[in-house]
């Protein structure tokens, strides 16, 4: 640091420097702080090549996100994947062109580039700029850490409602959705049977499926509840139709995950994962519900109960797919009906219907 020490006591408020210390906290993204920062240099006379921006990641899936910088071509970003066996890359030390530093206090890095060897005076400029990056950098990835872990804990849907600031217990909607609620079948027992590492790898393999199939069509997965999973398919602008319709796409992609995963499953020698799954339609309370400083954003209400006690219906029905009528009335596909149903602790009946596919004889 004695470089950018030595810079900082007589350094001026270029207008690289004017434009961090004014704007730079309001940067978007680091692609975009970036892209501030670099352009400016250029701008100045810095004979800038290239920048490459690595910023770690506290992400499920990214490790880290590295930014690379280009003149005229703006920013590109490649992002490095959990297990995905890439080694960081070093600078190259010894090339007279490379500016490579760690940011300080923080575990990110930069290497600039040069078109050609760095004199003195610009590679102490370089260095303090990196060293006045820190602060709107952090911001900046703080902004989406955060953003990227709301929406791995609680869905894109529910995440964007608590960061516009729905963090206050007992704050929600009513809306009208479909709602999915599973379990797989025989957990107990497969549990109770197979080593811990097993059953969670069960249990994450069967999740990569359902979710899998649920996102990509519009639903939100709320919550996983042991081996069960509630999501919903809200109408709102698409109608109750759609909805409906999505949610039984859904669940056929769902099955055909699983039949996939399960064949996979026998041939190693391990029992197949089958699961129950109820779809029905109504209003649900859709917010903050918890302690005063635990809180859970959920939905709960009588439909959401009626889902569930239809999911219990799938082991006596012998029937891995129930759907209410008022989902199989609203979606306008063929489906079986099944009669009546006795829902528990209610004295009144469900008529329910099945995909055509798993009627039984």
């Amino acid at each position: 640091m004695a470089e950018s020490d030595a810079a900082a006591s007589s350094l001026t408020l270029t207008p690289t420097v004017d434009w961090l210390l004014r704007e730079g906290l309001a940067a978007g993204s680091p692609g975009a702080l970036l892209a501030g920062v670099a352009g400016r240099l250029a701008a100045e006379g810095v004979p800038l090549a290239r920048a490459t921006l690595s910023v770690t990641s506290l992400d499920p899936l990214l490790s880290e996100r590295d930014f690379h910088w280009h003149p005229g071509r703006g920013v590109v970003e490649a992002p490095r994947f959990h297990g995905a066996g890439l080694a960081r890359p070093e600078a190259p030390a010894a090339d007279a062109g490379e500016v490579a530093l760690a940011i300080a206090g923080t575990a990110h890095r930069i290497v600039w580039s040069m078109a050609s060897a760095v004199d003195p005076a610009a590679r102490a400029y370089v260095a303090i700029i990196t060293q006045l990056l820190a602060a709107p950098l952090e911001a900046a990835v703080g902004r989406i850490t955060v953003q990227g872990l709301l929406q791995a804990y609680l869905g894109k849907r529910s995440a964007a409602r608590v960061l516009a600031g729905a963090a206050r217990r007992g704050t929600g909607e009513v809306i009208e959705a479909v709602i999915w609620l599973s379990d797989m079948r025989d957990f107990t027992g497969l549990s109770e049977g197979l080593p811990a590492d097993q059953v969670i790898l069960a249990l994450n393999d069967c999740c990569t499926r359902l979710v899998g199939a649920i996102q990509p069509l519009g639903g939100e997965v709320l919550k996983f509840i042991g081996d069960g999973l509630l999501a919903i398919f809200p109408l709102g602008q698409r109608g109750a139709e759609r909805a409906a319709r999505a949610a039984l796409a859904a669940v056929r992609a769902a099955r055909a995950g699983m039949a996939r995963l399960d064949a996979e499953r026998i041939a190693g020698g391990l029992p197949p994962l089958p699961f129950g799954v109820a779809l029905h339609q109504g209003p649900v309370m859709y917010g903050n519900i918890g302690a005063p400083d635990r809180l859970d954003f959920t939905a709960i209400g009588p439909a959401v109960n009626r889902a569930s006690r239809i999911e219990a219906l799938c082991r006596p029905l012998a029937c891995p797919v129930l759907i209410s009528r008022e989902v199989a009335d609203r979606s306008g596909a063929a489906l079986t009906p099944l009669g009546h149903h006795a829902l528990r602790g209610s004295a009144e009946t469900i008529e329910l219907f099945t995909l055509p596919e798993l009627a039984p004889p």
